[in-house]
């Protein structure tokens, strides 16, 4: 848990850095802190809604987890948001997995 002991460290030093909050939100996804992981991830969407890259690991997770619904409502507010906000890259990833997702919701 050194990763996860450095970025609290980190993020005490500067608690509205929503990168510290998003890095350490993926080490408690990686680390099975999935609890935690959620928490972080919802706080950066509500606190810091242009910081693009949390909706589509926060939507990961929470479909992981059987939540497909409010995956797929999150991911598409985070293409909204990253369309307005010019984050091309991001929106096209997060688009491909909602085209995948809905793919599979076809085929069941």
């Amino acid at each position: 848990m050194g990763r996860i002991k450095d970025l609290e460290e980190m993020l005490d030093a500067n608690p509205d850095d929503p990168f510290l909050i998003y890095a350490l939100a993926r080490e408690h996804e990686l680390a099975q802190s999935t609890m935690q992981a959620l928490l972080m991830y919802e706080h950066l969407v509500t606190e810091h809604a242009d910081y693009i890259a949390t909706y589509y690991h926060y939507a990961k997770l929470l479909y992981s987890a059987g939540n497909k619904n409010e995956a797929i409502r999150l991911l598409q507010k985070g293409i909204e948001r990253g369309t307005a906000t010019g984050d091309n890259h991001s929106v096209s990833e997060m688009k491909g997995l909602l085209y995948l997702w809905m793919s599979d919701d076809d085929l069941d």
